[in-house]
């Protein structure tokens, strides 16, 4: 029978403490039995020794004669007796040995016989009984050491036969145990190492241990699982090492592309590295749930022609199966990563004869690209590995399906700032307003083509010089080159500046910003001058309103313009994409309508949007209902009030009369009652409030003293405009640039100079209202 070598190992540590305990009390009782030898010895020695010097004492005063010299010697014969005692009271000695010492002495008799002879008279049979008594005490005492001794040598020998007899034992029973895990665990562990040896020069297939030794069995199968797992485990990080080298090609295939279609091809192409994917494509949804793809790579075992094969069996398959069966599918729609690993599963194999697919067994995982909750599509992987995307896996592959999320919306924002510059460099040349950008110092770095066409030089030739040798102060008494005027040119009112040496004078309403790209701590300035075309008429005050309401304006517009500009490529390209995988000849899908409507839009706003901001010219007298120009203020500024979270309620008459006014003219007051109600509406009200709401409504409406008017009310709930406002309005009063009262002072003039009239109603805390009526002549 076998004991289990745990076991075994237990109680052999158990006997062997407890042989040591027993030793280790076996060597103290050695060391009490010899020190109790040691200890009867010494004191016996030290009896006989005293009774020695007792008997010399009696010896000596008998012989003298001196019997009177003996009364001393009583008391020494009390000590002994107290000696002699102590000897007999010692547990080591037998009981035997004490009885015998103790019958075969009288000293209490001899100390009386002491007395009677050193008290007198002294007889002669008393001094004989004296030396006989202590003549017979010696020998006694002698011999009682001798037996005492001869007694503890004795039983400390037959001792140390036992302890010599125990030790033995103890050995021998070691040597039995070391005989027995010879057996059970060395031998044993020898023939495993010889075993492992040959396994390693291939001698041997496995290990194999014989049954009798279990654990080591245990033990050498557990280092085969071990040299298994771990040969998994290689094999496992190879592969990950793989997918992670593909997905590094692949950022940095991101990195060197800059458009869609170059990013795609080369991801694909990237991600393809790993042998174990045989084919990617990467689609964009379309309406009703369905995927399209964009770009689609194989394998470099995998022709052109193999790889649209495989896409189309994919593609028909997963319509056929509908979108529960599509990865792509859901995984837009669940923004998640979608596995399927039997994604060939019902699918004929002998439409795949031919194709790396042709096994009839794939993998497919389908990974959304999003970023910042916006799907910019998906990204489908196959792989002919049954144990492919695991969940390491799908962690590196979810993270780079980020990191495409994130450039398409760098190359989409890179397109959209393409955008925003391009129409802001339109805007400012059909505004005819300059911009440099300067130094800290002063220094030119570069200039529009305005600038340079007003100065009669190229861009470039202008870099490196002063703006200040281009541009004087109008003000009197303002140099071009003292800290105030540094200090109004980075003001909200900014300075009017001439352009020195031009004929006719060109002047400008100049201002300093920041290069809002550089943020706070700035090493570049811009310089933004808006001309100056009706000073001289109006005194400056509605080229100042027309200028802050074109700056108001110009964010808002470039932003909806870039947006749908945007627009416009992403359907385009769709459709090319699209028109690539269909026949030819089939009718024209929906998509191209809205690239034209997205088109028209796009137009219409960037016309608006220099009519009414360009220069005096021929279009600036053009004449239009005065309902159509409220209608182009509410497109143009509608992107402005959206982004700020203000509501526009309009509630406009479907067949308005036509009374025909300056466009230029009343767009300025309609923007800048709207852009002045928004400004203060978002000061009040942060973020979005249900009280930052506008109502602009129109109607033909009849008055008992003017007869019919068509009236136009903007009306906020956020009583924007206060009353004192209202009440200096009412007077006429001046006010600084940008208040209400000058804004409404100005657009009432503008009102009146085309026959109607402007007024302000409302009740504090609750609404404003602005309303503009017209009179209907001819009724």
């Amino acid at each position: 029978m076998a004991f289990p070598l745990k076991k075994t190992i237990n109680a052999t540590a158990v006997s062997v403490a407890l042989i040591l305990v027993a030793l280790l009390g076996l060597g103290i009782r050695q060391y009490q039995l010899y020190r109790s030898h040691v200890e009867v010895s010494r004191q016996t020695e030290k009896l006989i020794f005293q009774f020695a010097i007792i008997r010399e004492h009696v010896t000596e005063n008998l012989l003298e004669g001196q019997y009177a010299g003996l009364t001393p010697v009583s008391a020494e014969l009390e000590e002994l007796n107290l000696n002699l005692a102590s000897i007999i009271g010692n547990r080591s000695i037998d009981d035997h040995y004490k009885l015998t010492l103790a019958n075969a002495t009288d000293l209490p008799g001899l100390i009386l016989l002491v007395r009677k002879i050193s008290a007198g008279p002294v007889r002669p049979e008393q001094l004989k009984q004296l030396n006989t008594e202590i003549r017979t005490l010696g020998e006694r005492l002698m011999l009682f050491d001798r037996v005492l001794v001869e007694h503890g040598k004795r039983e400390l020998v037959s001792f140390q036969n036992v302890v010599i007899g125990a030790l033995a034992l103890v050995v021998s029973l070691i040597i039995v145990m070391l005989l027995f895990f010879q057996r059970r665990l060395i031998v044993p562990l020898l023939d495993l190492v010889q075993q492992v040896k040959e396994v390693a020069s291939g001698v041997r297939p496995g290990l194999s241990i014989p049954g009798r030794s279990g654990e080591v069995s245990e033990l050498a199968y557990s280092f085969h699982d071990l040299l298994m797992a771990r040969d998994i485990t290689a094999q496992g990080l190879a592969k990950f090492q793989r997918v992670a080298s593909a997905v590094k090609g692949a950022q940095l295939a991101i990195a060197k592309c800059k458009t869609r279609d170059s990013l795609f091809k080369e991801v694909c192409r990237a991600l393809l590295a790993n042998h174990e994917y045989c084919l990617i494509w990467i689609g964009q949804a379309e309406e009703g749930g369905d995927v399209m793809p964009v770009t689609a790579d194989g394998a470099t075992s995998m022709s052109n022609k193999e790889c649209e094969t495989c896409m189309a069996i994919l593609l028909t398959e997963a319509e056929e199966k509908g979108v529960e069966q599509n990865p792509a599918a859901l995984a837009l729609r669940s923004r998640a990563p979608v596995v399927r690993m039997d994604i060939l599963a019902g699918i004929p194999k002998g439409l795949l004869k031919g194709t790396p697919l042709a096994d009839g067994h794939a993998a497919c995982a389908a990974l959304p690209i999003i970023w910042q909750n916006t799907a910019y599509g998906v990204l489908s992987i196959y792989a002919l590995s049954p144990s492919g995307f695991d969940n390491k896996e799908m962690e590196l592959l979810e993270g780079f399906a980020g990191d495409l999320g994130l450039a398409l919306h760098t190359i989409e924002g890179q397109q959209h700032l393409a955008s925003r510059e391009n129409l802001h460099a339109r805007l400012f040349e059909a505004l005819r307003v300059i911009q440099l950008t300067l130094t800290p110092s002063g220094n030119i770095l570069g200039a529009n083509p305005v600038f340079a066409s007003i100065a009669g030089s190229d861009a470039a030739q202008l870099s490196g010089r002063s703006w200040r040798d281009f541009l004087t102060p109008i003000q009197s008494g303002l140099a071009s080159d003292t800290p105030e005027l540094l200090e109004k040119l980075r003001s909200e009112d900014g300075v009017r500046l001439a352009f020195s040496g031009v004929t006719p004078s060109r002047k400008f309403l100049c201002k300093i910003v920041l290069d809002r790209e550089m943020g706070e701590e700035s090493e570049r300035l811009i310089l933004v001058g808006y001309p100056l075309a009706r000073q001289d008429s109006v005194g400056g005050s509605e080229a100042s309103l027309r200028l802050e309401m074109i700056a108001a304006l110009a964010g808002g517009v470039s932003h909806e313009v870039g947006d749908l500009g945007n627009g416009l490529i992403n359907y385009a390209q769709v459709l090319a994409d699209e028109e690539q995988l269909k026949k030819p000849g089939q009718p024209q899908n929906v998509l191209l309508t809205k690239i034209i409507e997205t088109g028209e839009r796009i137009a219409e706003i960037i016309r608006k949007f220099i009519l009414y901001g360009q220069e005096e010219g021929s279009a600036a007298g053009e004449f239009l209902p005065v309902s159509t120009v409220l209608e182009d203020a509410l497109l143009l500024i509608g992107y402005h009030l959206k982004s700020e979270g203000v509501q526009v309620e309009t509630d406009l008459e479907v067949e308005p009369p036509v009374i025909p006014v300056h466009a230029q003219e009343m767009q300025q007051v309609f923007l800048g009652i709207l852009n002045s109600v928004r400004a203060t509406l978002g000061e009040r009200y942060a973020g979005r409030d249900p009280r930052k709401k506008i109502n602009v409504a129109t109607q033909t409406v009849v008055d008992n003293f003017q007869g019919r008017i068509f009236e136009i009310s903007i009306m906020d709930f956020g009583a924007v405009v206060p009353p004192e406002t209202q009440l200096d309005f009412s007077h006429g009063k001046e006010f600084s640039a940008g208040s209400w009262g000058r804004m409404l002072a100005l657009c009432r003039r503008i009102v009146e100079d085309h026959g109607g009239l402007l007024s302000i109603t409302g009740e504090e805390g609750k609404y404003a209202r602005i309303a503009i009526r017209f009179p209907l002549h001819g009724d």
